[in-house]
């Protein structure tokens, strides 16, 4: 009762956070959405309603967040006041989590913008470096830490313009940081702005790069393209002009300077426009275009005139370069007015936009920087001497601890190699004893089915049956003792194959399906994800998952519900059993992986199943856990889906690995190879056998045997793999059809079958079914099965070959075709003298198609209609060789030859010798 108490809390407790946190998402993607589409008042909205939940919530870190987003939209809008106001109550705050550190360090990159807008360098510069200090001591790379590199390399390029020959050597080392940081830490827009920035400085140095910019402005003008990011999109368009400008191609320079001016218009943002107009006219008036150039400086000089805060050095640099434009034109009184605006604001301009301030700051700041390392040495030395012989005193400490370890580990290492030998010892005796106990068993199991033939007594028959099962059980405890005798001895190793895993457990499920309908027992299985190829042991999985699954099923309260569930989880697969036991108590089920744990007497014991289970999951590097709530005992594994495991081989997709019972399938074309028919109502048990079979046969399909009925007799496959529970027309009456019908009697078919009772067994040999396998089959016994009765068909073709005539009693073992054969005798008796009769005529006399006729003759006698014509002449020409005193010439007539050159022609190449030779023998 307590347990179920806590799990409700616990559950409860999990529901409301997770809707807390949902909630908060939800304000935060609004308030993101808003101010990157710069509707600063849908914004501002977004954030009052975040501050509002996290104060109802008591969530002080989100209260936080809210008043980083209202402190950047303060910021956007210019009401620097509002938003200092907020930053404040932030930055005096301590920080520990990670999201406080990221509000702590947001707070700090407004306030540096603040101070940048107002053109309060040295604040601005300190409060970057100071981001950056705390980013690094924290080990935390962040998108703050990240726009700071990038600003102070802003920084470095402001007041920059085309007559002062700026350098851009300190820029680059600022923005290249920001890039590199980006790009270790996944930020991808941030790793293209800052790469579109660090490009720049490849163009403008002393000696350009220009492959190297390209290459970042086209990846940066990629990603913005493809995310929709308008603003970084716009800013390309200058990395792209300012390239162009650099190489003299002012063609192109023009067109992306306009398209940056026209980017820039489609965004409230009066700097990117002021940007965009101030690089156009510059590059007029570098060009000599001054016309289009004092359009684009007055344009420049009348939305900065609008702006609250006015960028005193863009304006004046404006009036300075119109007046020069003007002299050169002989417009004096522009010029002069130009002249006195530009002196106007040039006065108004603070002086810590100088390129010597920004060194004399970072040089302060590094000095600062070393001092306090050079002082936390000078203290790390003072107390390096005061510990000196405490250290002493551990290290003598630590040398008698060791050797006393040391001894220990001896004696361990001793222990462990008598337990290794015991163990191995304990290995070699399971194995030997198991494969005694196959001997007796199998002696105890043939008397025990003869005497059950032959006694009809009922109740007699039950203990013969109790018997035989039991035998059963024995030789199943035996085959898992031998495989827990190769874990045991490291000798089992994981064979990693390529496979489609939803099939593979469709194929497994489909028994325990079948034998919970035969049980009536509830049993629903699940498979999620799993329509993938992968690599996976076929074998261990197939074991892992039909001993849970047998367990299930054997301990399963009566009336209770047995679940399967399996599916894909970040890159690991997990199996999932759940049945119910009254039982068991939740003390019970850490013990169930013991060998043989038995609760008490009165209980039946668990075997071996489980500790196998266990086994083979730690084998394949996985897990496996088990949970006990209201007597529902679920297990569940967890292997992972990888090829690099201790112990496995991996077998390579494009090579067939060939089981020694059987014989390869050789072929010369895709044209040749055998025709292989699956019939089966589950689709994916069919994707299963096609993957075994698909590289050495051709495939046919179909879900049920009227279907396949139909195909066998239009295809004429070399081979049927067949299901017995279908609709329409079960296993057993298509495979009595197949065998009763001359165009297919001669066709191999091999019932495959949840069904493992004997009874089955026996009817699938009763209607003439050449080979029975129950499922899960293994794969390796189904090919060699399959390539095993294909093989016998061969050695018959061969053995017709060898026959001077046709003998139907001695090639064919089947009535059916024996029939056929005899009715080929009659057609060819009276056809074969007819030089006209062809492959054509013969399939009309037969009465079935000429492919039927072919198909049939290739699968039977292992050649076409027209060959076996040929070869059926040649057998008779040559009996009349041996027997008859005729001319070749006339002999060749008789048995429908035109053309004696070409009868001599074949007859050697039948028989390695010419007619006139074969008769004088």
């Amino acid at each position: 009762m307590r347990l179920a108490v806590f799990l409700i809390f616990c559950f409860s407790t999990f529901s409301i956070a997770q809707i807390q946190n949902d909630s908060i998402d939800i304000y935060s993607q609004n308030f993101e959405s808003s101010f990157n589409e710069m509707k600063y008042d849908l914004a501002l909205i977004s954030a009052d309603k975040l501050f509002t939940f996290a104060k109802q919530k008591n969530e002080s870190t989100a209260q936080d967040k809210a008043k980083v987003y209202k402190a950047k939209v303060y910021y956007k809008l210019k009401m620097f006041d509002q938003s200092i106001s907020l930053i404040e109550e932030i930055i005096k705050k301590n920080y520990a989590t990670k999201e406080e550190i990221t509000n702590f360090l947001e707070a700090n990159n407004i306030l540096a913008n603040i101070h940048y807008s107002k053109y309060e360098d040295d604040k601005a510069i300190a409060k970057y470096f100071y981001i950056d200090s705390i980013s690094e001591a924290n080990k935390f790379i962040n998108d703050v830490q990240i726009r700071a590199m990038q600003n102070i390399g802003l920084m470095m390029l402001r007041g920059y313009n085309p007559a002062n020959n700026k350098k851009y050597g300190k820029a680059k080392d600022y923005f290249k940081k920001a890039y590199e940081l980006a790009k270790s830490s996944n930020s991808l827009t941030e790793m293209h702005v800052s790469g579109l920035y660090y490009g720049s400085t490849f163009v403008e140095s002393e000696n350009p790069e220009i492959e190297t910019a390209l290459k970042f402005y086209d990846d940066a003008n990629k990603y913005f393209f493809e995310n929709k990011i308008v603003k970084e999109f716009s800013d390309t368009y200058w990395a792209y002009a300012s390239l162009y400008r650099k190489i003299n191609r002012n063609d192109l320079a023009t067109k992306y300077y306009k398209e940056f001016i026209e980017k820039s218009k489609t965004f409230n943002d009066n700097n990117a426009l002021i940007r965009a107009y101030w690089a156009y006219a510059s590059f007029l008036y570098e060009i000599k275009k001054y016309e289009e150039a004092i359009k684009n400086y007055n344009a420049v000089i009348q939305i900065l005139k609008n702006e609250k805060n006015i960028d005193y050095s863009i304006i004046s640099n404006s009036y300075y370069y119109l007046s020069d434009i003007y002299k050169s034109r002989n417009e004096n009184d522009l010029a002069y007015q130009a002249l006195e605006n530009y002196v106007t604001y040039r006065d108004s301009l603070e002086q810590k936009t100088n390129n010597q301030l920004f060194s004399d700051l970072e040089i302060k700041y590094q000095t600062e920087k070393k001092e306090q390392e050079i002082e936390l040495l000078k203290t790390k030395n003072e107390l390096s001497e005061k510990q000196k012989y405490i250290y002493i005193a551990i290290a003598v400490l630590l040398l008698v601890s060791g050797l006393f370890l040391f001894l220990g580990y001896r004696n361990k290492i001793k222990t462990a190699q008598k337990l290794n030998e015991l163990n191995e010892l304990k290995s070699r005796f399971f194995a030997n004893i198991s494969h005694e106990f196959r001997t007796p068993l199998t002696l105890i199991k043939s008397p025990v089915q003869q005497l059950q033939n032959n006694i009809s007594n009922e109740e007699q028959n039950k203990q013969l049956q109790l018997i035989d099962n039991s035998a059963n059980r024995m030789l199943e405890l035996v085959d898992q003792l031998l495989e827990l005798s190769k874990i045991d001895s490291g000798k089992l190793q994981i064979i990693l194959k390529k496979g489609n895993l939803q099939h593979f457990f469709h194929s497994i499920v489909e028994p325990f399906s079948f034998k919970a309908k035969d049980e009536n027992q509830e049993f629903t299985s699940t498979i999620e994800n799993l329509d993938f190829e992968s690599h996976f042991d076929k074998d261990i999985i197939t074991k892992i998952t039909t001993n849970l699954l047998d367990n299930a099923f054997k301990y399963n309260e009566e009336g209770k519900p047995i679940d399967f569930v399996t599916k894909k989880e970040n890159q690991n697969l997990i199996i999932q059993v759940r049945n119910f036991n009254n039982q068991l108590k939740e003390a019970d089920y850490k013990k169930l992986f013991e060998r043989f744990y038995q609760k008490d007497n009165a209980i039946s014991g668990f075997g071996i199943g489980l500790a196998l289970v266990k086994d083979l999951v730690e084998l394949y590097n996985g897990t496996i856990k088990t949970n006990f709530n209201n007597q529902q005992i679920s297990f569940t594994v967890e292997i992972p889906l990888k090829k690099d495991i201790t112990n496995a081989i991996v077998i390579n997709e494009n090579i067939e690995v060939i089981s020694e019972t059987s014989t390869p399938i050789e072929v010369t074309s895709n044209t040749e190879l055998p025709i292989l028919l699956l019939v089966d109502d589950n689709a994916s048990i069919r994707e299963v056998i096609k993957d075994i079979f698909s590289s050495n046969y051709q495939i046919l399909e179909a879900s049920n045997g009227k279907e396949a009925l139909k195909l066998a007799q239009k295809e004429i496959p070399d081979c049927i793999i067949s299901d017995v529970m279908m609709p329409e027309m079960d296993g057993f009456e298509f495979t009595k059809q197949i065998k009763s019908n001359e165009l297919t009697s001669f066709i191999p078919v091999i019932l495959v079958t949840a069904k493992t009772s004997e009874e089955a067994h026996l009817k699938a040999l009763q209607n003439t079914a050449d080979a029975f396998l129950t499922k899960p089959f293994n794969h390796e016994v189904l090919k060699a099965t399959v390539s095993q009765q294909i093989q016998e068909r061969k050695k018959l073709q061969e053995r017709y070959s060898q026959e001077l005539i046709l003998k139907p009693t001695e090639v064919v073992i089947n009535s059916v075709d024996e029939k056929f054969i005899t009715k080929l005798e009659t057609v060819l008796e009276t056809a074969i003298p007819n030089s006209e009769f062809n492959a054509e005529t013969f399939a009309e006399e037969m009465h079935i198609s000429r492919m039927q006729l072919h198909r049939k003759l290739k699968s039977l006698f292992g050649v076409s209609a027209t060959e076996f014509i040929r070869n059926e002449r040649l057998k008779m020409a040559a009996d009349l060789l041996k027997n008859e005193k005729l001319s070749v010439s006339e002999i060749a007539y008789n048995v429908g030859f035109n053309d004696v050159g070409y009868f001599s022609k074949c007859f050697k190449e039948m028989y390695h010798v010419s007619p006139s030779d074969y008769q004088k023998k």
